[in-house]
């Protein structure tokens, strides 16, 4: 029989651990200055990749190496930030992290990420007229049927019915929950 750790909820991780108390906020400063490095690393490479003004497949080619070396980097970076958050907040609970309206205006700021960039990271994209088309993400399909819409910022799979906006699309994609997708598309 194997041996099975026990799981523990992060407020019994909290109270096993008291001096986590002072190291969250450290490692939190911390997370946020990788994940700042990182963010400037990528954008650094693409933007070395543009000033080649290569062909497209060269340009498709080096978006791709990032995507695969450097984006995981960054997406773990990412959810570590977002757990020690989650942590903070357990120890202050009577501290509000952000009210509603700046939540609100966070969420409008990642809907108006372009789509068609960020399913041009996870997904080989065809011109369709003004819209791409591509395989879907979200089920296993041979012909394309799933649709980039630019002009509304949203998608449709017409194969599994699966639609909605960039957030939705950014959830799918990374399999992150809605705050934590609203953070990825702001920044």
């Amino acid at each position: 029989m194997k041996y099975q750790a026990p799981k523990f909820s992060d407020k019994e991780l909290l109270e096993l651990f008291p001096e986590a108390r002072n190291i969250i906020p450290l490692k939190i400063r911390e997370y946020k200055s990788a994940i700042r490095e990182k963010e400037n690393e990528i954008q650094s490479q693409l933007s070395r990749i543009y000033s080649l003004k290569a062909d497209s497949f060269s340009e498709w080619f080096g978006e791709e190496i990032i995507k695969q070396l450097v984006m995981p980097e960054l997406v773990a970076l990412e959810r570590t930030f977002f757990r020690l958050k989650r942590f903070e907040h357990l120890l202050n609970p009577t501290r509000k992290t952000t009210n509603r309206f700046e939540f609100e205006e966070k969420i409008e700021i990642a809907r108006r990420y372009p789509i068609e960039e960020l399913a041009r990271s996870k997904l080989e994209l065809r011109q369709a007229g003004r819209n791409f088309v591509s395989l879907c993400p979200l089920h296993n399909e041979k012909t394309p049927s799933f649709y980039i819409y630019t002009e509304t910022n949203r998608f449709c799979c017409f194969g599994c019915q699966e639609k909605g906006d960039v957030i939705t699309l950014t959830m799918a994609l990374y399999g992150i929950n809605f705050k934590e997708a609203v953070e990825m598309l702001k920044n």
